[in-house]
């Protein structure tokens, strides 16, 4: 897995999070990527580097281990989504799949970077 994930504080201006990650080129499962319980507000899915249409999965993964948000991305384009009222999450886990069928974790050809933005 060639994937590099960052989390950016703000504490001093702004009480937000950007989680960022960056080259992921297979279904591999981000767990916990906050380390803590928050609210996520935005998510952003760059597939410039993608040959063919993407899903990033989402979810609380202390409540479940099916996909609660799913956003499918066509190739070589930037989506992105805004919630807000927010998603509250005990824990938050993402990974990027070929399909958006839930829990699907079908490997894509490319990389994709993913950014989202948390309490």
């Amino acid at each position: 897995m060639a994937a590099a994930l960052s989390i950016t504080d703000f504490h001093d201006a702004v009480d937000y999070k950007i989680v960022k990650c960056t080259s992921i080129e297979d279904a591999t499962k981000f767990v916990n990527v906050t380390g803590s319980s928050g609210t996520l507000y935005a998510a952003y899915i760059d597939s410039a580097n993608c040959t063919a249409a993407v899903s990033l999965h989402i979810l609380d993964g202390k409540d479940t281990a099916n996909t609660e948000i799913a956003i499918r991305s066509s190739p070589t384009v930037i989506r992105s989504v805004q919630i807000p009222t927010g998603f509250a999450f005990d824990m938050l886990n993402f990974w990027v799949s070929a399909n958006s069928g839930e829990d699907d974790t079908t490997d894509f050809a490319g990389s994709i970077d993913v950014t989202l933005i948390c309490s």
